[in-house]
């Protein structure tokens, strides 16, 4: 047999060894198999061909690919196969959550057939798995700014994909603009290296007056890489194209069609007063009326979340033993990468899985097995008052956007059943789109990587949708007082330049520095560590009551923990 190795015995009886890597053959083969299948099921493999020939042919593209299309994961490698990989360069494709861009990656890098941080790998804040050899990297939208700040000219790049674009975060709308001017900048070096505005250094660089791109400024060496067109692809699966298409000057935009089942919405009759204690009933009213499939439940954090799971674990002990088949498990921010990756995991046999998510899950990760899908209609959005200079977390209405992509999640494998906990009436009341994040957010960080990016003129940066005046005062203002700007609003040096190389907020970046010259930087960098996250605790259910027990026996005040 192929799969074990044998030795005869003296007594003629054959004894058998256990040959571990060939034993694994037959699973490999068969696994690569499926997934193969799986690819080429997919609805964007019927047009491969036309799409690489579509990107080929267009500077900048805009991809609307519905639900279920494999846009995320088979472009990337459509457009490696077709050579926009050639002379070293790498496909970057920018995710807005870390939970997708580690999860997407895993992915790709199974279907290539290849260990991940080699040809396929992922950057996310602390944790980089690429190697020399990537070539499909996929990068939160965050970090790809970092890295314009040492590399202005993103040279590594041939190809950026922007994915989840209708999520409109702060980084996506600032990483928009920058790309573009970028884009214009490698093309016209591309078709003219003599042109008006640009000569060669005696090393070899490259140089433009300072006049000529007002974002780029002074362009630094390319450090000997060959710089080649810059192709940019904007994609997601719900997308006003018309606004990304004027941005980009008339760019073309193309459609694929995805793979979504019927998805049957159910409303509430009167108006909810406690969409928590709603979620809860419904949950239960789907297990023991609706046929088999996973729940998916969205809740506005983690406080929401755990009270969420708490509750249910208490009222499934009050339930038959036969009718405790549900198995929960949670999936927001801040908790543990190993921990997000358990709601991937299939449920128990006969169990139905419950998954209690943030907004995380509307369209950044795709969780197998949904078939139900429960929407209290609200998110948790960040909101800034710049006359108080205050930022907050506070809970508004979803948009009718992303009420159709939360009701989409349960038609990816099979029709499904979307549960709307407020009336029907109060959907035609709800926004087309979510605001920008730009328009609700204290922009002192966003100014300052600009300014270290040589953008000067904020007010003149080229936002696909501006910020108000205010705001942008606000936080000259601020950044002016922090010493990070000049009296001519310049990014000063070195205090300016050091704050902007610190992936802080502008406070913290500052604190750091003060730090080191009062000679207390230890302790100022377990305040910042403690002040730039959610909770320093991840408090897990199995583990919760003993460490209340413990804080009790310690007689210490939690908020004396927390901080």
């Amino acid at each position: 047999m192929p799969s074990m190795a044998e030795s005869q015995q003296p007594n003629g009886n054959i004894s058998f060894k256990h040959n571990r890597n060939n034993n694994n053959k037959p699973n490999f083969f068969a696994r690569r198999q499926k997934i193969l299948e799986h690819r080429k099921s997919l609805p964007i493999a019927s047009v491969e061909r036309r799409l690489v020939e579509v990107v080929q042919e267009n500077d900048v593209l805009i991809i609307v690919g519905e639900t279920g299309s494999g846009k995320t994961t088979q472009i990337p490698q459509y457009l490696f196969d077709s050579g926009f990989c050639h002379d070293g360069k790498t496909i970057g494709v920018t995710q807005p959550r870390r939970v997708a861009a580690v999860t997407v990656a895993k992915r790709v890098a199974e279907e290539c057939g290849v260990e991940l941080g080699q040809k396929v790998g992922y950057s996310i804040r602390f944790e980089d798995v690429t190697s020399s050899s990537t070539r499909i990297k996929y990068i939160t939208d965050g970090l790809l700014l970092r890295e314009a700040l040492l590399d202005p000219y993103l040279c590594r790049y041939s190809v950026i994909v922007i994915d989840e674009a209708h999520e409109r975060t702060v980084h996506t709308d600032v990483l928009l603009g920058l790309l573009k001017r970028v884009q214009n900048v490698r093309s016209n070096y591309i078709k003219d290296q003599t042109s008006v505005g640009h000569k060669r250094a005696s090393n070899g660089a490259i140089l433009e007056k300072e006049n000529a791109d007002p974002c780029i400024g002074v362009l630094k060496q390319c450090q000997g890489r060959n710089l080649s067109p810059l192709k940019l692809i904007i994609m997601s699966a719900s997308l006003d194209a018309h606004v990304f298409s004027k941005y980009f000057g008339g760019a073309k935009a193309v459609r694929v069609l995805g793979r979504q089942f019927p998805v049957g919405v159910f409303y509430t009759v009167n108006p909810q007063t406690d969409y928590l204690d709603s979620a809860i009933v419904t949950i239960f009213q789907i297990h023991s009326e609706e046929a088999p499939g996973d729940i998916l439940v969205f809740l506005t954090g983690q406080e929401e979340i755990e009270s969420v799971e708490k509750q249910i674990h208490e009222n499934l002990q009050r339930l038959p033993e036969d009718k405790r088949n549900m198995k929960t498990v949670t999936i927001f921010s801040s908790l543990p990468s190993e921990q997000q990756m358990r709601v991937f995991a299939p449920a128990p046999a006969g169990f139905r899985k419950v998954i209690l998510a943030t907004n995380i899950a509307e369209a950044s990760v795709t969780i197998p097995g949904i078939k139900y899908v429960v929407d209290p209609g609200v998110v948790k959005a960040r909101s800034y008052d710049p006359v108080k200079g205050m930022e907050s977390l506070i809970i508004v209405p979803t948009s009718k956007a992303q009420a159709i992509q939360r009701s989409g999640r349960a038609g990816r494998e099979g029709p499904g059943k979307c549960f709307r906990l407020y009336p029907e009436s109060e959907f035609e009341k709800l926004e087309d789109s979510t605001k920008p994040e730009i328009k609700r957010c204290n922009l002192s960080n966003v100014i300052l990587q600009l300014k270290a990016l040589g953008a000067d003129d904020i007010f003149g940066f080229d936002f696909i949708e501006k910020p108000s005046s205010a705001a942008i005062k606000k936080s000259l203002e601020e950044l002016l007082l922090l010493g990070a700007l000049t009296d001519e609003f310049k990014l000063s040096d070195p205090v300016g330049r050091r704050m902007a190389r610190l992936p802080l907020d502008p406070v913290y970046s500052k604190a750091l520095i003060l730090a080191s010259q009062f000679k207390c930087l230890d302790e100022m960098l377990i305040a910042v560590a403690m002040l730039s996250v959610e909770s320093i605790f991840y408090e897990p259910r199995e583990s919760w009551m003993r460490q209340e027990l413990q804080r009790n026996a310690l007689q210490v005040p939690r908020e004396t923990i927390s901080l």
